[in-house]
């Protein structure tokens, strides 16, 4: 009998107190908490690094075509415009479009390898290739890059007829061909290059003779043609007459979070500046042109 009783004052000695549960429960509580907090937190980062890191990955490769096309561009001094970039400022926004004649390394397969390409910044939506009419306002732009096939450059894009002067930086076609893109399908936005940009500026120089160092071309830069700026041709216009020297690209994009935010803004220019200097990444090159006109 005494062993019988000793073994239930054991059983009664190791078993949990209220007070004991109750305590370990409010740790554990207290754990959990931490550990959401915690994930919270790396989740927010996470996203918000990640939607950087997509947005740079884009301007990259929208940087290295660019460096591509501009210093494989072909110029010729024939009385044709073979270069068209124009400047403009929406909103607080820089903006240029870009036409010009290269031989793109990605070009469609075909005879050939001069080809047309444009780049253009429009205020879309990424997904449907809807006009921006409704959407966050003009702080936000997404940039183009078209790509004419070498046989439809030199069947439509060249030559006299074509080339007196090239589409102007409000026209959204070049020749047959819609610089934003449109497949078989009809969807609307193939050309589609990079988004969340919220400035994309190109600086062009010439060396001229009288002057030491590289001479900055103010205004549209038009190489050739009736309304040349630059190179021989723009004799007449009071442009500079020598050939362009280099250029130098900036491009501005912005994270999803930093776009967010825009477009929660109140149409105030600081504002504005503070988000970009917080969400967006500036990416700029100097680009030699290394063809000479013939």
């Amino acid at each position: 009998m005494k062993k019988l009783n000793l073994s239930r004052q054991k059983k009664h000695q190791s078993a949990f107190t209220l007070i004991e549960i109750m305590v370990a429960t409010v740790v554990m509580i207290v754990l959990t908490g931490l550990v959401i907090q915690i994930t919270s937190e790396v989740l927010k980062v996470w996203n918000r690094s990640s939607g950087k890191l997509s947005a740079n990955a884009e301007a990259r490769i929208a940087m290295d075509l660019l460096t591509q096309d501009l210093e494989t561009a072909v110029f010729r001094n024939n009385n044709l415009q073979w270069l068209r970039a124009e400047d403009d400022t929406i909103g607080w926004v820089n903006t240029v479009s870009l036409k010009l004649f290269s031989p793109a390394l990605d070009r469609p397969s075909g005879p050939g390898d001069i080809c047309g390409i444009a780049y253009l910044l429009e205020n879309r939506d990424p997904v449907s290739g809807s006009p921006g009419a409704g959407s966050p306002d003009d702080r936000l732009w997404i940039l183009y890059r078209m790509v004419a096939s070498p046989e439809d450059t030199f069947k439509n894009l060249m030559g006299v007829g074509n080339q007196d002067a090239l589409p102007a930086k409000d026209t959204p076609l070049w020749g047959s061909n819609s610089i934003v893109g449109t497949n078989s399908g009809g969807n609307v936005g193939t050309n589609y290059l990079v988004s969340n940009v919220v400035g994309f500026e190109i600086d062009f120089y010439v060396e001229e003779d009288d002057t030491p160092g590289d001479t900055l071309v103010l205004g549209d830069t038009i190489y050739g043609g009736d309304d040349a700026t630059v190179g021989p041709q723009s004799l007449l216009g009071g442009g500079f007459t020598k050939s362009l020297a280099y250029a130098e690209i900036k491009l501005t994009v912005i994270s999803d979070e930093g776009a967010t935010l825009l477009q929660n803004l109140a149409q105030v220019p600081q504002d504005f500046d503070d988000v970009v200097r917080e969400h967006g990444e500036v990416f700029t090159r100097r680009v030699n042109f290394l063809a000479r006109p013939l």
